[in-house]
């Protein structure tokens, strides 16, 4: 299964509760209705966000990201079918009326499933009452450092993730799901996710890592992982220019037949 991530920033004049209804509601409904070859839609709704590190003293790229969406494929050619459709639809024009298209992140990406220690419970009071996960997902976007090779940035991530975990015993406890996303090496070949989403020279993420907690009163779970991870005493990622998001997430569109997506 081929997954296509898109990170967004709203378009000039549109506040954020604007554009996420937007996305929503009226883009969400254009996807429905052209899904072609689509076999899972997923909105993730940022609700709270940090990017670089507090030893930075600006900003070393764009910080503003309003949601992130989740295309899911069966094959290479599904994705390219549905991102440059034999006959025109509305879905690739109408980003325009709400993102600010060059400036988005696209990632193709292979899921893995990461054990956790404490999985949730039968009763989950999460804002989003799905079974098997919480309310809150966190997605952090984790860009490798250059002097790390592609194949070790995955090794010592790992080990970085289960050191941080056991450093931080509230986050280990609280975490209900993790999931890694993986850049593919088929993003070299991403001449139609730029042209879709209009992107002008994006920036390269090799890790899209998601979390699941029962709700937002457990950001700070999260947090507690975050400075535990950048902590590590191997170097692997440029801190300064990754970023996470802390989203709701909103199905769209999601085949239920054995396939279970990041929703």
């Amino acid at each position: 299964m081929l997954k296509l991530l898109a990170a967004s920033r709203r378009r000039p004049g549109l506040t954020r509760a604007d554009y996420q209804r937007y996305i929503e509601f009226y883009h969400g409904t254009l996807a429905r209705e052209h899904r072609s070859s689509l076999r899972a839609y997923i909105q993730n709704h940022v609700i709270d966000s940090a990017f670089g590190t507090l030893q930075d003293s600006t900003h070393q790229q764009i910080a503003d990201r309003d949601a992130v969406v989740e295309l899911m494929f069966d094959t290479f050619p599904d994705m390219i079918n549905a991102l440059e459709p034999k006959e025109p639809t509305p879905v690739g024009p109408d980003g325009q009326f709400f993102a600010d298209e060059c400036n988005s992140i696209t990632v193709m990406a292979e899921e893995e499933e990461i054990p956790v220690a404490c999985p949730t419970p039968s009763f989950n009071p999460g804002l989003a009452g799905l079974k098997n996960q919480g309310g809150m997902k966190v997605m952090h976007f984790v860009m490798r450092d250059d002097s790390i090779y592609p194949e070790d940035f995955q090794k010592y991530w790992r080990e970085a993730h289960d050191e941080a975990l056991d450093k931080a015993p509230y986050a280990k406890s609280q975490l209900r799901r993790c999931q890694a996303n993986w850049r593919l090496r088929l993003n070299d070949n991403d001449a139609a996710a730029r042209k879709h989403f209009k992107q002008v020279n994006p920036p390269v993420y090799n890790l899209v890592s998601c979390h699941w907690y029962d709700t937002m009163e457990q950001a700070g779970a999260f947090r507690e992982y975050h400075e535990a991870l950048q902590k590590s005493s191997r170097k692997f990622a440029n801190w300064s220019k990754s970023f996470f998001l802390m989203t709701k997430q909103i199905v769209i569109i999601r085949d239920t037949d054995g396939y279970r997506p990041a929703a």
